[in-house]
């Protein structure tokens, strides 16, 4: 069995290992999240006056960096973000390794965005680091968070993508058992995960407000 997972593993790796190969030069992308959660779109699900993305936190990347990872445990810099809005910790550990040259290009952080609005910020990424991670807190809740990991800006060919884009879905980072709309500020609403648990949809659990229908979306634009 071991050998059967293993094995599309290794030419998953291989294939990026061609492209990387094929590749010259770096690009820039605008990575944009678009924030869907207004009361026209969900109703009395959610808050009246809607739902906020925090400050986004992305990163540019090699694949020997992994910020975050569905079915994975968050990180002390994830569950700051999940659970705060706050990407202080997040950004400063990705400059720490991108100034020792640690498997990061670039590092950007957003200013967040208010119901049916979007955030843009600028990432560099390299033939060495052509992957993506960005996420940001879904506020107030918990410790939910939009996010896309991971996400390689080669084609097979090793030609920088001109565009990618996708749906934004709700994730629990596992932190915090939660089930409201509560405020970051307010510690009287925490409670903490105990054990904590792996990062996953969030319409996997039944008090999913949002039935696990798409929250946002997310458009990679190459712009140099």
């Amino acid at each position: 069995m071991s050998s059967i997972i293993l094995f599309p593993i290794l030419a998953i790796y291989a294939l990026i290992g061609q492209s990387q190969a094929m590749c010259s030069g770096e690009a820039v992308y605008q990575v944009i999240f678009n924030n869907m959660l207004t009361p026209q779109t969900f109703g009395s699900k959610i808050p009246e006056t809607g739902l906020n993305f925090s400050p986004l936190a992305a990163v540019s990347h090699s694949n020997r960096q992994s910020f975050l990872t569905v079915r994975g445990f968050a990180s002390p810099q994830v569950e700051q973000i999940a659970e705060t809005g706050m990407n202080g910790r997040f950004l400063a550990l990705a400059e720490n390794l991108k100034g020792a040259e640690q498997g990061v290009r670039d590092v950007a952080g957003g200013m967040g965005a208010g119901p049916g609005m979007n955030q843009t910020v600028e990432l560099t990424v390299n033939c060495e680091n052509p992957f993506i991670t960005a996420l940001s807190m879904i506020a107030p809740s918990p410790d939910w968070i939009v996010q896309v990991n991971n996400m390689n800006t080669l084609d097979m060919n090793g030609e920088f993508r001109q565009r990618l884009g996708g749906n934004l879905i709700a994730y629990d980072a596992g932190t915090d058992d939660g089930g409201d709309f509560t405020a970051a500020s307010d510690a009287s609403f925490d409670m903490p995960s105990e054990p904590q648990k792996n990062i996953a949809p969030l319409f996997e659990d039944e008090t999913d407000p949002f039935d696990g229908r798409m929250v946002g979306t997310y458009v990679f634009v190459r712009i140099m």
